[in-house]
């Protein structure tokens, strides 16, 4: 099975997490864990050792982060290193919605295709919106 697991700063996973139910439904593949406001690093270890206490050996797993060398990632990785082979593990910081609903759209892709997919995606979708009328279908 592959498993999308948000990790974040504060609310930013739960967010996430939300958004994309409203995007592509329900999923039991969708994960979050969040480094709360006051939260000690042995308190959110355990809470990561919950969140991921289902991933079982040779299942793949995408992380996304708030930021890349943060707490909650480097703990994440730490706790899924005790668990699982890390070579089905990739973790992406810059968390943003188009990258999570490609993620999922490449469910049954091969993993670094998946990945290759989101790094584009993000790419693509930071740009400026446009309000002139010569501009392309995404303006207004």
């Amino acid at each position: 099975m592959r498993y999308l697991l948000f990790v974040s700063h504060g609310t930013l996973a739960e967010g996430m997490t939300e958004a994309l139910r409203m995007l592509v439904g329900d999923r039991d593949d969708v994960r979050r864990v969040a480094f709360k406001d006051g939260m000690g690093l042995p308190e959110f270890r355990a809470e990561v050792a919950q969140v991921i206490e289902p991933f079982q050996p040779g299942d793949e797993v995408i992380v996304m982060a708030d930021l890349v060398a943060g707490s909650p990632l480097t703990t994440t990785m730490d706790v899924l290193a005790g668990k699982l082979d890390l070579s089905t593990v990739r973790a992406l910081g810059g968390m943003n919605l188009p990258m999570a609903v490609t993620a999922v759209e490449g469910e049954d892709d091969p993993l670094d295709e998946t990945i290759q997919a989101m790094i584009e995606c993000a790419t693509e979708q930071v740009r400026p919106f446009c309000t002139d009328a010569g501009g392309d279908d995404d303006d207004i």
